[in-house]
């Protein structure tokens, strides 16, 4: 098994990167708006349920681009001719 293949898979291209970023920041301000448009008082109680239904699932998707984007400059620094895992007592072979 090659450890190039493992690391490979987590790095994106720069254009992907940057459409993440601005994917970020565009579901970011949305969610600011959201907020925002909680804590005010003339909202109809419907579109306040809408909201508070919307919010969880906009921080699902931030918290997995801001994921994506740090396992990115992570792994993307990172030469795995370097990297050494060692042997476990429990990992022989039998």
């Amino acid at each position: 098994m090659d450890r190039k293949n493992d690391f490979a898979k987590y790095v994106l291209d720069p254009d992907e990167l940057l459409e993440k970023k601005q994917e970020l920041l565009r579901l970011g301000a949305t969610r600011d708006q959201i907020v925002k448009a909680l804590k005010s008082a003339i909202l109809k109680p419907q579109q306040r349920e809408q909201f508070r239904k919307a919010l969880p699932l906009y921080e699902a998707k931030i918290r997995t681009l801001r994921d994506q984007i740090l396992a990115n400059d992570l792994l993307g620094n990172l030469n795995p001719d370097d990297i050494t895992i060692p042997v476990h007592y429990q990992d022989r072979k039998r």
